[in-house]
Parts: C-alpha cells; sequence; structure tokens
C-alpha cells in the first residue's frame, strides 16, 4: 500500500523539505487533438523533484489540462513556486495539489503503463484497426464529436462488427437533450456499460437515465471544486482524473462515498506524461483494484524525446 499525503492539509503538505527543483516539459502529438474550444499540437506541464530532510525523495507532475482545467501551466507554476517560497496559499490549484500530494508520497513505481482497454477516436476504419490490434472486449469510444447520426452509425456498425465488445461512451457534456435521446434509443444498451457526461445540461442526466435506462459516469462534474457527492438512480460510475481534481484526499473521499452506493470508480488520466500516469496506475491499484484504470492516452504522443527545461532550483529556508 503506497503511503497516503495527509488529508488536505494545505498550509503544510510538504513538510522538512530541503531542497525543489522545477523543469518544464514538452511533450509532441502524433496528431493535434482538440479539448473543448481549442487544439493543441504538443503537451506542456511542470516535473516537481523534492528531497526531504530525512533523504527521502520524491516526484510529482503538474499538468493543467487545455480547455478543462480552471488555471493555465503558467498559473500553476507561479503558485507553486510562491508556495515553496513560503507565500500562504488560500487555495491549491487542482494539478498544484495532486503533485505535491505525489511527491509528499514518493518517487512513482517504475513499472510499465498497462492499457487494460483501449480509447477509440476517429472513424469505424480508425477503430477497426485498434480494436483488431489489441482484440479488446472493452473499449472507450469518444461520441458526441460529429452528429448524433454519425455517432448512431458508428456504435451500430461496432456493436454489429464485435458481438463480444462492451463500450463505455464518453459525450463529454456535448449532447442536447434531444441528441442523446436519438442516439441512445436507437442501440443496443446491454452492451454499453455507461455514457460519460452525455449533457451539456448535466443536471438532467437522472432524468436521462430514467427514461433510457443507460448507466451514467460523471467526469467533468466531478473537477468542479463546489461538487459535492450525490446519488441518484442509474448513476454508475465516476470516472476521476485525479490531476485535474486535486488532493488525494478528494479523490478517496469521492470513491468512499461511491463505493457505499455500490458506484464502481475508475481513475483516468489527462493526457499526463509517464510520470503521472504511473502515479494514477498506483493510485487505481491502492484505491480501485476492481477497476483498471484508464490509461490509453500515452499513445497520443510521438516517439521524439521529451523537451525538459529547468525553471528553478530553491532551498528550504523556512
Amino acid at each position: 500500500m503506497s503511503f497516503i499525503p495527509p488529508a488536505n492539509k494545505e498550509l503544510g503538505m510538504l513538510c522538512n523539505w530541503q531542497s525543489a527543483t522545477i523543469s518544464r516539459y514538452t511533450l509532441q502529438l502524433r496528431h493535434p487533438i482538440n479539448l473543448g474550444p481549442q487544439q493543441i499540437s504538443q503537451r506542456q506541464g511542470l516535473y516537481l523533484d523534492v528531497c526531504f530532510n530525512d533523504g527521502r525523495r520524491g516526484r510529482g507532475e503538474v499538468a493543467p489540462l487545455p480547455g478543462f482545467s480552471e488555471e493555465t501551466l503558467d498559473q500553476a507554476e507561479q503558485q507553486l513556486l510562491d508556495y515553496l517560497q513560503g507565500h500562504s496559499i488560500r487555495k491549491f490549484y487542482p494539478s498544484v495539489a495532486f503533485a505535491i500530494d505525489c511527491c509528499v508520497a514518493g518517487m512513482p513505481p517504475e513499472v510499465p503503463i498497462k492499457v487494460a482497454y483501449p480509447l477509440l477516436d476517429g472513424d469505424f476504419a480508425q477503430c477497426q484497426q485498434t480494436l483488431d490490434r489489441s482484440h479488446a472486449t472493452l473499449a472507450k469510444l469518444k461520441v458526441a464529436r460529429n452528429s448524433p447520426k454519425s455517432d448512431l452509425e458508428l456504435i451500430t456498425q461496432l456493436q454489429q462488427h464485435y458481438p463480444q465488445l462492451r463500450l463505455r461512451l464518453d459525450a463529454n457534456q456535448s449532447w442536447l437533450w434531444n441528441q442523446a435521446i436519438y442516439v441512445l434509443e436507437n442501440i443496443d444498451l446491454n452492451r454499453i456499460d455507461y455514457i460519460e457526461e452525455p449533457l451539456v445540461n448535466s443536471q438532467q442526466c437522472a432524468m436521462l437515465a430514467k427514461r433510457t435506462q443507460v448507466g451514467i459516469a460523471l467526469d467533468e462534474t466531478l473537477q468542479d471544486s463546489s461538487y459535492r457527492y450525490h446519488y441518484f438512480d442509474g448513476l454508475r460510475s465516476l470516472v476521476l482524473k485525479p490531476s485535474l481534481i486535486g488532493t488525494w484526499h478528494r479523490c478517496t473521499s469521492l470513491i468512499d462515498q461511491a463505493h457505499a452506493d455500490q458506484v464502481s470508480c475508475v481513475l483516468s488520466s489527462a493526457y499526463e506524461s509517464e510520470i503521472g500516469l504511473q502515479w494514477i496506475q498506483n493510485m487505481a491499484k491502492d484505491f480501485t483494484p476492481e477497476q483498471a484504470p484508464g490509461l490509453d492516452t500515452l499513445k497520443a504522443f510521438s516517439d521524439q524525446t521529451i523537451q525538459l527545461e529547468l525553471i528553478q532550483q530553491l532551498q528550504n529556508n523556512h
């Protein structure tokens, strides 16, 4: 079992540290990806390396996701610098809180990233290529990026061509009510584990579950710092992206509450580098061992070497 950082003690999470190094990384993507309203062709983040007075070392990754995180990378970098220089922080950005908790836990386990099920994106030919290569019987499929008619055609093709395949759909809060109804009432829901964040108006998710009997998973909703867990009929899963949620304590609190209602929890990546994925994989092993994490974002990066730029080296004089 990994060491679990202290419960959200935001003014003292990095106790007894001796020195710290902040580096900025840049990873090129194989193809540009759309994140909400913007498109990116490279991923940038920060590595925080800490040496403690007792000789322990820790490493964490600060990786706000453009289009989804409340903070930019520059804002996260400035907050991290302020914190390490002894300034009082009223509220940590989620990406900074996650990185600090990882550092307190130690070094990321140097084990290969294991992808338990693929992420499908693109047309049927692209999905087919991925499925034939992986021989997967479970996959996650991005929907609501094209027309509802296109989504319906793609899901129908996949269900007909792969009779053993189960799908987890992800709409990223992009469907209107009538669009969701049109797709969900015309596919085989018995082979759909759940749909993540189907609606622009997330307040309608319980109504959608009641109308169609589809299982609902929450993702973006959990990233709102004001969100408080509550169960509704049809809630099937929480999909937690630790680097967008914040402290390990907030993640484990949501997991405990959901499990009490027999709601499954899946830890998932948000296009972090391998270090962030190693931490998420390790958290999943400890906190959600019954559900394989969603880690198939690593394939989005090109084979080019990661670029690292030293930002700051600090000594703890406080």
